[in-house]
Parts: C-alpha cells; structure tokens; sequence
C-alpha cells in the first residue's frame, strides 16, 4: 500500500506545473473574431448583438434581461437576422432593403472590445464581449 502512495504522489508532483496553480490568474485571451455575442457601449440594458457565422442578431431587452440566441430564435421564428460578411478588412451588415451598414472592425482590450471605423477612421461605435468588465479596459480612456 505504501508503494501505490508513493508511486501515485510521485506521478502528481511530476506531472503538475507551476502553470497548474495559476489557473485563476492566467487569462485566455479569445481570438480577434466578431463571432459571439457582444454589448453596445451607452446601450448595455438595452440590446445585444450575436454574430454566428452569417447572421447578426439584434437581441433588445426592456427589463435588462437577455434570452439566450435559442430562446430569442424560438420566440421570434419570424426574425432571422441580417446577413454579414468580411470584405478586405471590413465587415459589412446586410440591414435589409438595400441598406448596407461597412464599418472596420478594431479590436483591443486583448480582443474583449471592438472599436467599429467608418472610413474616415473616427470612432462610429464600441461593442464588449457580454460579461466583460470594461472598467479595467485603459484603450477606452
């Protein structure tokens, strides 16, 4: 029995990095994509926008309370999003009947916060990653 401990804490100390107690402070940084669900800066008890691989959804709330892109999708099978894509570094949303909305993306915050451009570089509007805390954020200063 006393073999089987030592083997088994030998194996742990071994196999366990410094890295492994870090775990709380170490931060995965997400990739600079504008996939997920992100909250308008000025307007966080009010809308939501999620971006799949297609669609934008605009997802409002009057309560501050958000339904999951699921529940919004099942109570609303009639809205089906507006349709987006990459074109050279822009990303252009389909708004419907001809209306095209092309802003630059800019992310920053370790990609928690995109700063949209219009073309002449000035600052249109700011999106953060829902359950970000962008009070710790210094590039929005």
């Amino acid at each position: 029995m006393k073999k089987v401990f030592l083997i088994l804490l030998t194996v742990t100390l071994f196999n366990c990095s410094s890295d492994d107690y870090n775990n709380d402070e170490t931060q995965t940084i997400p990739e600079a994509t504008i996939l997920g669900r992100w909250v308008l800066m000025g307007f966080e008890d009010t809308i939501r926008y999620e971006f799949t691989e297609t669609k934008r959804f605009s997802i409002y709330s009057v309560d501050g309370t958000f339904p999951t892109l699921e529940e919004f999708n099942q109570q609303n099978p009639q809205l089906t999003g507006h349709d987006w894509y990459y074109e050279g570094d822009k990303i252009t949303v389909d708004l419907n009947f001809g209306n095209l909305s092309t802003l630059t993306p800019e992310f920053t915050c370790d990609n928690y916060v995109v700063r949209w451009l219009n073309d002449d570089g000035e600052t249109h509007s700011v999106y953060y990653r829902e359950n970000f805390d962008v009070s710790g954020c210094s590039d929005l200063e």
